[in-house]
């Protein structure tokens, strides 16, 4: 691999930084040995493409970088709450769901490399915008060792996804919320049923249905089948809650 950037890949993600409030000038005056933006580039490219060169280290740097940045984004804004509560929004907050709608925001799949197969993955296209937001937030933390560098642009997400999340009953724990609105309402539970899809999910996403009265209500797919269930729990209470 060249340890040079083709200036026009240099050029996307310039303007992918600067949709994110990120000043190419304030960037590269912050590191005395020059902004890396190779280490941005290998943020962006997934593994389907190259076993080398690749964002699956940066991925698991990331990681740590956004539960950082949120555990902080949470203590400064709701400090006064108990530390379950701060617990239970940050698993939402950090979830494959809400980075792949921050993505979404910024159209980071334009930027991404990754091969035909995995790009027509449609299943797996939250995972890998999500691996990528995270990758990109540790290649901007190795470059600045600063998390203002994160926090400028992802606060006000983490901000408004807080806040829609405490809008909703049982602090966004959605299967506790589903469970009390069909206890309270009809005195039964919601019933998950896993989904076999091994046939065609390469990329090894659990997805679970939920239903109740002979009726599907939501389907929900994640890394865990918590995950899916907590999905699949969402999509039902905001349907059922209609009734």
């Amino acid at each position: 691999m060249s340890s040079t950037i083709d200036p026009r890949r240099q050029r996307e993600l310039v303007r992918l930084l600067e949709q994110m409030g990120l000043e190419q000038s304030k960037l590269e005056r912050i590191n005395p040995q020059g902004f890396d933006w190779l280490l941005i580039d290998q943020s962006l490219v997934h593994p389907s493409f190259s076993n080398t060169y690749n964002n699956d280290q940066l991925e698991f740097v990331g990681d740590s970088v956004l539960r950082l940045s949120v555990s902080l984004f949470l203590q400064e804004r709701y400090g006064d709450r108990k530390v379950g509560d701060l617990a239970a929004l940050r698993s939402h907050l950090v979830s494959d769901k809400t980075l792949a709608e921050i993505a979404g925001i910024y159209d980071l799949q334009k930027y991404v490399v990754v091969s035909n197969a995995a790009r027509n993955d449609s299943q797996a296209l939250r995972s890998l915008l999500a691996d990528a937001l995270e990758a990109l937030m540790a290649a901007l933390y190795i470059n600045t060792q600063d998390l203002a560098f994160i926090r400028k642009w992802l606060d006000p997400h983490m901000q408004r996804f807080a806040e829609a999340l405490l809008a909703i009953p049982a602090l966004g724990n959605y299967k506790v919320a589903l469970q009390e609105l069909t206890q309270g309402r009809w005195k039964r539970l919601p019933e998950y049923r896993n989904v076999d899809t091994a046939a065609n999910n390469p990329s090894n996403l659990f997805s679970v249905e939920v239903w109740f009265d002979d009726r599907c209500w939501g389907k929900g797919q994640g890394k865990s089948i918590k995950a899916a269930q907590q999905e699949a729990a969402a999509i039902a209470l905001q349907a059922m809650s209609q009734l």
